[in-house]
């Protein structure tokens, strides 16, 4: 082989090398990048949650790819076990981690943790305070003690007239108007107790007050 067509076949393979080296990469860390800032953007619906033994919670995964495919694993299905679908189930008192695993074919994109803690249910319920006066646009919250000590179960609230007074899922109270109501805690076994909210109008300002606020 001549010298000029060895020299022509190292330039030809120089340029396909050049080519690989400068294109190549540039496409791998674009595609990289793309698939750090996808997984960034996946979240669980919630990072912890507390349980009460034999009930479930459904935990979710937002913005996934049409492609990904994604699994659930507890480190103590024990203590609470989690299926395909990534329904949780407490089955002891204790505590567990569900590790979320997205992947896109055998690639890993992301993994997630929720921390579950499972807590026996509550036996019984009282209420700190039996009655509050609160005026027209006052707000308060309702505080509960609950037994065993180390329940986890969430007392539902309801209001005997929301219109008097309303009160959130957290026991937050908000007085509307002028009247009495009674603010019910409700736990699964049935067991309740209560507290009676008596709404009054604000005390009408003196002329000195009112003329200190302009």
């Amino acid at each position: 082989m001549s010298k000029l067509i060895r020299d022509k076949y190292t330039f030809t393979f120089g340029l396909i090398l050049l080519f690989f080296m400068l294109l190549l990469p540039g496409t791998i860390t674009a595609k990289a990048a793309d698939a750090e800032g996808t997984s960034k953007d996946i979240q669980l619906n919630v990072t912890s949650k507390s349980l009460v033994v034999d009930t479930t919670y459904d935990i979710k995964v937002y913005n996934l790819s049409n492609d990904y495919k994604v699994s659930f694993k507890s480190d103590s299905s024990s203590t609470a076990s989690v299926d395909k679908g990534g329904t949780v189930t407490g089955n002891k008192v204790g505590t567990a981690t569900i590790t979320v695993t997205v992947k896109d074919g055998f690639k890993t994109i992301t993994t997630l943790d929720c921390q579950i803690t499972v807590g026996p249910p509550a036996i019984s319920i009282k209420l700190t305070k039996a009655e509050y006066t609160l005026f027209v646009g006052d707000r308060t919250s309702l505080k509960g003690i609950l037994k065993p000590d180390n329940t986890v179960e969430e007392p539902k609230f309801i209001s005997t007239d929301s219109e008097i007074a309303s009160v959130n899922s957290t026991g937050r109270v908000t007085a509307k108007t002028v009247g009495e109501v009674y603010i019910y805690a409700f736990l699964e076994n049935g067991k309740s107790d209560y507290c009676k909210i008596i709404i009054t109008e604000p005390p009408a300002q003196s002329k000195e007050e009112q003329s200190a606020k302009k």
